[in-house]
């Protein structure tokens, strides 16, 4: 469960392939705010049959698999009647127990690739670029460079997905939802460093949780996709100084990070 943009693909194919093999992961409920209303509307009601539905065919599809799912992208549908259903289930299970693995990315970093993949709609910059494709990777790196960000309604922005986002945590924990929250940059940007991929793994009962021979080389090599965004904002940012100076002062200040070299 994370926003869009924050490494839900290569996460999900980490935790397919390090408990067993990878399954399709859709995004059941909905890629964005419109088909997710859609799919709750034609749900309609107050049930959870249709996750129960969705968790037991991937069962019977999958049953060799350790872990099967889906992306939930949590959108303020997330608050809808059938939702809502489904967590109470959700809270109420116990075996087997439908578990989330929550996690949530620097915002600004959403904001930046989100507008990246606006402005490129795939033409120049893919969604996602597999290991080998190099002419993918270079031009997805050259893509998210020298970007200049909108900031116009940047700082309305970062208040709505904050808002959203810190909702959603206070749902999960006080429905009593089993989960475990987790951080894009303590999963991607941490070196060899392997904890907070343990701490999953643990979580979900298999895999490599105890593992302390789980190296950034294992991780890696169950991932299928390869990372063209570049961590610190002042290469990805041709107006940094300006995105800099609407943030400095308030909450999200602590959001901007920059690389001292640049």
């Amino acid at each position: 469960m994370t926003l869009g943009r924050s490494g839900s693909g290569s996460t999900w194919q980490v935790i397919g392939n390090l408990t067993g093999y990878e399954t399709p992961s859709h995004e059941y409920t909905g890629g964005g705010p419109a088909k997710s209303e859609r799919f709750f509307k034609k749900i309609g009601g107050d049930t959870d049959r249709w996750l129960l539905r969705y968790l037991c065919s991937k069962q019977l599809m999958f049953g060799q698999a350790g872990v099967v799912g889906c992306k939930w992208k949590p959108f303020d549908t997330i608050f809808g009647p059938s939702a809502q259903a489904a967590f109470r289930r959700m809270a109420s299970l116990k075996r087997p127990e439908i578990k989330v693995v929550r996690s949530r990315r620097n915002l600004l970093d959403v904001v930046i690739s989100k507008y990246k993949h606006s402005i490129y709609k795939g033409r120049v910059a893919a969604a996602h670029c597999m290991k080998g494709d190099s002419e993918c990777i270079e031009k997805g790196i050259k893509a998210s460079t020298g970007l200049e960000l909108p900031t116009d309604t940047l700082l309305d922005t970062l208040q709505e997905y904050d808002t959203l986002e810190n909702k959603v945590d206070e749902m999960l924990k006080k429905m009593k939802i089993p989960h475990v929250r987790v951080t894009y940059e303590r999963l991607y940007y941490n070196g060899n460093d392997t904890s907070e991929w343990r701490k999953i793994f643990k979580f979900l009962g298999v895999g490599p949780a105890h593992s302390k021979d789980l190296t950034r080389r294992h991780l890696e090599g169950a991932m299928e996709h390869v990372a063209t965004s570049i961590p610190m904002q002042n290469v990805t940012l041709k107006n940094f100084d300006a995105v800099s100076k609407i943030l400095k002062g308030t909450k999200f200040e602590y959001l901007l990070r920059v690389d001292s070299t640049h």
